[in-house]
């Protein structure tokens, strides 16, 4: 009985803990919306919050409330200002094409095109988009070039390659067409000689004839006939002047302003090759000589191609050549010598996003080299830019640049080929409303290179109301002056403020009258907004951080999925510093899902297979009786158990090992993707990993893999191949290994027997030195110890005078 009771009591201690728990988002949520008192801060506080527009509302109870305590209150249901339903449509959305043969206007690298959509308060919305660089994608090159007398011999270089110049533009694309500019010094003092015969000819010094000096001059606009190119460098003339550095930056802006002499194509990749063995002159310079007016940035081409204003407007900023390289979507290749590399590689810097520099050989030779490789290094960076500036409307970035696989925040990929399609994801939030009034705002994400293409963002800002009944005429409800009718009830003008709207903004002693309005009442402390804000004519501005009427409250929580307060509106609202979460969320940012379908694994109905629990949409392990721990996303697997999901994708593996399926494989009502990516390293641990084996031409071969299975209402998996290792079957291992022993085991034999035999002849030679050196000292020792001792061995000679028979010899 008594354990009964035990039960009874903790059953109820949970029912009225659930029922207080309710009661508290209750008042939580209205609490959320009875604090505003305009119709837009209503609807943009909370989803469920409501506005009564109604101007004959007369209710003491809060004009800002739900619908049930609207009704309640008096408000009649035509009057009651509801939030807009969300707008999302794909208005234009052409696949992917590349360039067709008879139209260049047809290429479509990036989709969808146009989206229409609608943001509120907090909001965030996820914006999928693929791109793909077109192959033979138009280009168009232009060479500008240093012709003061140092550079001399590299045009003539220039003109040596007519033949190998078409072939290497061809191997890059079939559509390109080749320009030609040169560019030299501004024809003033102190860049040049005031001496008349100088100005003529500036090359009187090395006693040859050459053309004036001037700032730029175009030669030959874009064209695909590579033998006018060459006629044109050819036939131009060098000239010269008296400082080191040049006006490659006026020629520069001169060059692809110019667009229409010049004549870049609309959907063209735009290359300039700027070809200098000198500096070059910034802003200010231009002043030294009399040219003190700032670039305007626009053409000012004579009839004969020069630029006319070179002495009237100063070389352009650094700042404002990158406006133009940006603005008219141009890349240039500083093909520079060894010693102003450096200088250029200062400037590149600056101008990192259009710019790369390359080392130019003194006579030019390996120029068609810097061509090929500044090219190839320009189309394969895909970089992705939008036009929203520093409006309310931020975005960020996520893409797999082309690879299969979980996607990272970066809008910029490098090493990208043609045919490789690139996934991104941008995500558009709308942080807070700059004013409480409807509005539309047009955003244009483009890639950086190119600019062409484009996904244009329709974007509708939904901050404020439709209030018919400020449409009403003959009401008997008047507003004071500095104010008009807004959905109800009357607002001041703008600049004016207090409750009869007689308090201006400016005027700093009536805002001090008013200053009693600004303290909370029933406050411990009456500080005016609490001592977090400003009071403004009766109302509190307050400082960032804090929210309320006074001020009082300080700001929630910060998701760290979305960096949104409580989560964005889709998971919850602020309530005077505590996050109500809407149903399915909960945490103090209202950041952790109640959905235990990202805890059931594909082809399961068991939450975390049954081995663990579901903690914000992520599975908690258990661990066994022995103190293992189960481990995968969804605890489906240990040390010392099969993991299921992998028997599970064994037969695709297989299939894809043996090329009978494609990278797509099904079995039952799972699908499967299958991939080879060896020897990388997966840094997601939530990538499981499951080993193979199998034969493969009298080999056995164990292939690593990895599964990121995706949740029950996807029932899909990714499969990555990772590793591969083959060794020879365990039967002829054993046969190996025996014969490896048995010959280690005999020439060990050989070598012990070997090295004895060699031991014992080193010791009985030692042995036959030690007797013969014995022996020799104990002769030596007898003569010493007897002096009568006498040697046994006589010798006996014949004199020489002696006959000799010849047959005794």
């Amino acid at each position: 009985m008594i354990r009964i009771f035990i039960v009874l009591q903790f059953l109820c201690s949970l029912y009225i803990g659930f029922i207080t728990g309710q009661v508290e988002d209750q008042l939580l949520n209205k609490l959320v919306c009875v604090d505003h008192d305009e119709c837009g801060p209503c609807l943009a506080a909370a989803a469920h919050c409501r506005w009564c527009a109604d101007p004959y509302f007369r209710s003491s109870a809060p004009r800002c409330n739900d619908d049930e305590s609207l009704v309640a209150t008096g408000c009649s249901q035509g009057m009651i200002q509801r939030p807009e339903k969300p707008v999302w449509e794909v208005t234009e959305n052409n696949t992917l094409q590349d360039i067709s043969p008879d139209s260049h206007e047809a290429v479509v690298q990036i989709q969808p095109q146009k989206i229409r959509l609608s943001l509120k308060p907090r909001e965030s919305k996820k914006i999928k988009f693929s791109f793909r660089p077109a192959r033979n994608y138009p280009l168009d090159l232009y060479y500008l070039m240093d012709l003061t007398w140092s550079m001399k011999d590299d045009k003539e270089t220039l003109v040596s390659l007519r033949d190998d110049l078409p072939a290497l533009i061809k191997n890059l694309t079939d559509n390109f067409r080749i320009g030609f500019g040169s560019f030299a010094e501004k024809p003033i003092m102190p860049f040049i000689s005031v001496d008349a015969r100088r100005r003529e000819n500036p090359c009187t010094v090395e006693e040859e004839a050459c053309e004036a000096t001037y700032s730029y001059k175009h030669h030959l606009s874009l064209t695909n006939q590579v033998n006018e190119f060459i006629k044109e460098v050819n036939s131009s003339s060098v000239t010269a002047n008296l400082d080191n550095a040049e006006a490659q930056l006026d020629a520069l802006v001169q060059a692809i302003t110019c667009d229409k002499q010049v004549g870049w194509s609309t959907h063209s990749r735009k290359i300039i090759i700027l070809l200098s063995d000198g500096l070059l002159h910034t802003a200010g310079d231009g002043k030294l000589g009399g040219a003190s007016i700032k670039n305007d940035e626009t053409c000012h081409l004579d009839e004969n191609g020069y630029y006319s204003e070179a002495a009237t407007y100063d070389y352009p900023s650094i700042a404002q050549v990158y406006r133009i390289l940006d603005k008219y979507k141009v890349n240039v290749i500083f093909a520079v010598t060894e010693n102003v590399k450096a200088h250029y590689d200062s400037l590149h810097q600056l101008l990192i996003d259009f710019t790369r520099v390359a080392k130019l050989e003194s006579d030019s030779s390996n120029i068609l080299k810097l061509v090929k490789m500044g090219y190839e290094d320009i189309v394969s960076v895909v970089n992705f830019e939008d036009d929203a500036g520093s409006g309310p409307i931020k975005i960020k970035y996520f893409t797999d640049c082309g690879v299969k696989g979980s996607m990272v925040e970066a809008k910029r990929c490098t090493g990208v080929e043609y045919g490789m399609t690139l996934n991104f994801e941008a995500h558009v939030s709308l942080e807070s409303c700059p004013e409480y009034k409807k509005s539309n705002q047009t955003i244009r994400i483009s890639e950086t290179q190119l600019g062409e293409d484009t996904l244009t963002l329709e974007i509708q800002l939904q901050c404020g109301c439709n209030c018919k009944s400020d449409l009403v005429e003959n009401m008997d409800l008047t507003c004071p002056s500095n104010s008009h009718l807004v959905c109800g009830v009357c607002q001041c003008n703008k600049g004016w403020s207090g409750p009869s709207c007689d308090c201006s903004i400016e005027d700093e002693a009536a805002s001090a009258a008013l200053l009693s309005q600004c303290k909370e009442p029933n406050a411990t402390r009456p500080i005016a907004c609490s001592g977090a804000g400003d009071c403004l004519c009766g109302k509190c501005q307050c400082d960032n951080g804090f929210n309320g009427k006074y001020c009082q409250c300080k700001s929630c929580e910060v998701s760290i999925i979305n960096r949104l307060e409580c989560g964005g509106a889709e998971h919850g609202v602020c309530a005077c510093g505590q996050c109500a979460c809407v149903s399915g969320w909960a945490g103090e940012a209202c950041d952790c899902t109640l959905d235990t379908d990202m805890c059931i694994a594909p082809g399961r109905e068991d939450v975390c297979s049954g081995n663990g629990e579901c903690v914000c949409g992520r599975c908690q392990c258990n661990r066994l009786e022995d103190g293992t721990l189960f481990s995968g996303a969804f605890c489906e697997t240990c040390e010392t158990c099969e993991n299921p999901l992998c028997a599970n994708a064994e037969p695709c593996v297989l299939c894809h090992l043996d090329s009978n399926c494609t990278d797509a494989c099904s079995i039952g009502n799972m699908n499967y993707t299958v991939s080879e990516r060896l020897n990388e390293v997966t840094r997601n641990s939530d990538d499981a990993s499951c080993i193979l084996r199998r034969d493969e031409d009298g080999l056995e071969c164990e292939y690593r893999y990895t599964y990121k299975a995706g949740v029950q209402s996807m029932i899909a998996m990714e499969i990555v191949i990772r590793d591969k290792v083959c060794y020879q079957p365990t039967s002829a291992k054993i046969l190996t290994s025996s014969l490896i022993i048995m010959g280690c085991v005999i020439l060990a034999g050989l070598i012990v027997i070997m090295a004895v035999k060699i031991a014992q002849i080193f010791s009985d030679r030692r042995a036959y030195a030690k007797f013969l050196q014995e022996a020799q000292e104990s002769r030596k020792n007898m003569q010493e110890l007897n002096p009568i001792y006498k040697s046994p061995i006589s010798e006996f000679k014949l004199p020489e005078s002696y006959p000799r028979d010849r047959a005794d010899l």
